[in-house]
């Protein structure tokens, strides 16, 4: 027995046609109203869809939202496989894929909320924020290690690398909140996220111990009293004699 067709499309057509439909809405009404401010009501009127069939394809409005987000990892994951160059220049590769992280967010601020902001709102959704934060991490630290010469090859130098990457993609996050937030100017480019994963920290030399006690204010202040306390005591000295 063959299977019905309704407007052209099979069973398993019309479910996943539903499916996008409840994700597009979801991403819309998260962005625009936030995880607290959006029913199952109002995201099948905006999917143009009742009720019985969202519970067709989510069992509950979390679910929908983890979808949404783990959609948006996906769409991110595809578009950095997509920009990956033959280059033989490291940087050049680099570039590349953080612009395309760029262009990703920046033609979709929505993705910014829901991803970024909104998943804050449950332990749960923290968890899977934190999973996509550790593949951008992950990635970061191997952009860094080809960018850099000689690439790390101890266990210490490659953890270093590590927290360098997790503490540039956060701050990599935090500004394309504060972009999507309008509190701050242009959003960031790849080519200026290169300069920051391929920038080093300035040589650190030792300091003596009297260049230390040269520097501290008040080492000198009581340097200073010292001194106008022997020349009391000598100038009395010499007034006695």
């Amino acid at each position: 027995m063959s299977e019905r067709v309704y407007a052209g499309l099979r069973p398993e057509e019309r479910v996943s046609r539903r499916r996008e439909l409840l994700l597009d809405a979801g991403l819309e009404l998260f962005a625009e109203r936030g995880w607290s401010g959006s029913t199952v009501q109002d995201i099948c009127r905006a999917a143009g869809l009742s009720p019985r069939y969202f519970y067709e394809v989510f069992e509950s409005r979390e679910a929908l939202f983890l979808s949404v987000t783990r959609r948006i990892a996906d769409e991110v994951e595809a578009t950095v496989l997509a920009s990956l160059t033959r280059s033989d220049d490291p940087r050049v590769r680099a570039t590349a894929v953080l612009n395309s992280i760029d262009r990703y967010f920046a033609s979709d601020p929505r993705t910014i909320r829901v991803a970024l902001m909104e998943s804050l709102a449950t332990e749960q959704f923290r968890a899977e924020r934190r999973a996509l934060l550790a593949t951008f991490s992950s990635l970061g630290a191997r952009l860094m290690r080809s960018l850099r010469d000689p690439a790390p090859d101890s266990a210490a130098a490659r953890r270093r690398l590590q927290l360098s990457a997790a503490v540039l993609t956060g701050g990599l996050v935090e500004e394309l909140i504060a972009w999507e937030g309008g509190s701050r100017g242009p959003r960031p480019r790849g080519s200026r996220l290169t300069d920051l994963y391929t920038s080093r920290p300035p040589p650190t030399s030792p300091m003596n111990s009297a260049t230390r006690r040269a520097r501290s204010p008040s080492t000198s202040r009581r340097r200073t009293r010292c001194g106008r306390w022997s020349r009391s005591r000598n100038s009395r000295s010499a007034d006695s004699t």
